[in-house]
């Protein structure tokens, strides 16, 4: 995370080589997806990102043809996912937050039946988003959450073409760090009232306190099933899966109580947990 204002959130060739490398190793895993060892056409920019998965023995090659994942990458995604599934119930609490009424626009999430609706709503200039300030106060780095949030609005699409570019080398990247560099940082956060100064770390404080209470209301609310269909190739053919897929873990797997103070947070956010 950035020491100061003039230290912006930055994103390093090995960082970026990471995430891209457990982006296409889900694929891999999930979708199921084979990868031939003579890359063809699009493919042929995931070079670099296999040879790294490679060096990490998280893929490996079958009968001299192709890159397949190994049940060690698939242990590394299983821990994604749940890193993943920490973000997706965690930080989308703070994601529209009221400042001036602190007020939680997920407070009224099971008012809407509509999506758009909801989007709309979400979309009210009063509510700011402080996921990467949430970030910076948890010593979290905010480029791995919007990495995440990136992959849940599927912004590097991979049923675009050329998405096998943009996974390392696109613009995707530099508006991750547009994103973090420009949002709202702790000290932001801080204000005077009745001429005593109320620092950004005592607000963020109540914050996280007021975003936990609300977030387990939701989850009191809200009997997820997630259900998974079966996968099959063209004609039903079965899909040839190497290593078993990985499942979205469910909300009542976590102890969300231990996020609100950073020395107490999950050993997950640690930036070496891979």
């Amino acid at each position: 995370m950035p020491e100061n204002d003039d230290d912006p959130w930055v994103i390093g060739d090995e960082q970026k080589l990471r995430f891209a490398g457990l982006y296409l190793l889900e694929y891999m895993i999930n979708r199921p997806q084979i990868f031939q060892l003579w890359l063809e056409s699009g493919d042929s920019d995931l070079e670099p990102i296999l040879e790294w998965l490679m060096v990490q023995e998280w893929v490996e090659i079958r009968e001299e043809k192709e890159y397949i994942p190994t049940q060690a990458g698939r242990n590394v995604i299983e821990k994604f996912m749940q890193r993943f599934a920490k973000f997706v119930y965690f930080f989308d609490i703070f994601s529209a937050v009221d400042l001036e009424a602190g007020e939680f626009a997920f407070a009224k999430y099971f008012d809407f039946t509509e999506d758009h609706e909801w989007k709309q709503y979400l979309g009210d200039e009063r509510f700011e988003d402080l996921r990467v300030a949430v970030a910076e106060y948890l010593d979290i780095d905010a480029v791995e959450i919007v990495f995440m949030s990136f992959i849940r609005e599927d912004r590097f699409g991979r049923d675009a073409a050329g998405w096998q570019f943009d996974l390392l080398l696109g613009t995707v990247w530099d508006e991750i760090l547009e994103i973090c560099n420009e949002a709202i940082d702790v000290s932001e956060l801080g204000y005077e009232s009745e001429g005593e100064a109320i620092s950004g770390e005592a607000v963020m404080s109540d914050i996280l306190a007021q975003g936990a209470a609300q977030l387990g209301e939701l989850l009191a609310d809200a009997q997820r099933v997630l259900d998974g269909k079966p996968l099959t190739l063209p004609g039903g053919r079965p899909v040839d899966r190497i290593v078993e897929p990985v499942a979205f873990p469910a909300a009542s797997e976590f102890d969300f109580s231990s996020y609100i103070q950073p020395e107490g947070r999950d050993p997950f956010w640690e930036e070496n947990w891979c």
